[in-house]
Order: C-alpha cells, then structure tokens, then sequence
C-alpha cells in the first residue's frame, strides 16, 4: 500500500487498534474507549475516552505495527510517543521539578519535529499553549486539581438546580455524578 501524505491513520491503522481493543484487559477503574471510536455511526467521544484512545489503544497498537521498521512510521511514532509522554507526565497527580523539566523536554521535542514530520501542516495555537503547562505545572501544582474534570461535575450539578423560583417541571433529585 503506497503511504499517502495527507492521512497518517489510515483504515487499516484505526481497524488494527480496534482488533487490539478486543483483546486488551483493562484496569477496573478505566473505562474503556467505546469499540468503534472514529467512525461516524459513534459520534463524538469525550475527552476521557480520547485521553484513554491517545495514550493506551494508539501507542499499543502504532509501537505493534511500527515499532520494528525504520524510516517516516517510526519517527512518526517516536513524535507521537514524545507527545504521549507529555500527557502523561502532565496527568500525574503529584509532580515533581524532575517531572516538569521532563515534560517539558517531551513536548519541546515534540513541537520542534512538527514541522520537519509535517512540513505542510501550519503549527496550532494549542501546541504553543502546550509549551507553557510547564510554568502551570510549576506555579499550580498538579493539573488534576484545576483541570476541566474537576469543574465539570459542579458545572452539573448548577445546571441541574432551579435557580430562578419559577415553578416547573420536576427537577432531577440533585445526586453527585462525579467520581471526585
């Protein structure tokens, strides 16, 4: 099959990572990513199950697949896994200045192959705001406590609450959803 230049998971790729899926035991406290992630019939996936697919099924699957042959695939991998390392490192729910000088050698790694692997690509804001977790990481401490998730089951519970004394429908009984 001829590599095209435009698509870096083909087909082919994303179906190998699902037959993977189906013979991968996880842990009990991770939710797994649903079967048939990628294709339209699924929809969206959220942010958790992108995490999960991204630094689980993917390294997994792409070190499997490219991780013995040399040349685009496995420098393709080794930025992939540069990035990976970074997120994981940046999930981590205690960090250290070794931590931080760690990720920050990932994802400045990473960032500078960008435009060697994909010349043709324009850089996004994202991977600049990425350069910067580093100094949150260093002034905040760990991204757990003032991540997204975290606010995510109040925001809930907000949205859920008659906040304005006007009569109407039974509101749902106000039960945490969060696994905080």
């Amino acid at each position: 099959m001829r590599w095209s230049k435009r698509v870096v998971l083909g087909k082919d790729v994303i179906e190998a990572v699902w037959d993977d899926m189906k013979h991968m035991k996880l842990p009990t406290w991770i939710h797994p990513a649903p079967p048939n992630w990628g294709t339209a019939a699924r929809g969206k996936l959220s942010a958790d199950q992108w995490r999960l697919v991204c630094t689980v099924h993917l390294p997994i699957t792409l070190i499997r697949l490219w991780g013995h042959i040399a040349g685009r695939k496995r420098d393709m991998l080794a930025h992939f896994m540069d990035l990976v390392s970074a997120v994981h490192i940046a999930n981590m729910r205690i960090i250290s200045q070794q931590q931080i000088k760690a990720y920050d050698d990932c994802i400045r790694h990473y960032a500078s192959r960008c435009k060697e692997l994909y010349p043709n690509k324009t850089l996004k804001p994202l991977l600049r705001t990425a350069l910067h977790i580093s100094q949150i990481l260093d002034l905040f401490g760990p991204v757990h406590a003032i991540s997204a998730p975290f606010y995510q089951c109040y925001i809930n519970f907000f949205h859920r609450m008659n906040m304005n004394n006007k009569l109407g429908t039974q509101q749902p009984p106000l039960v945490s959803v969060c696994n905080i």
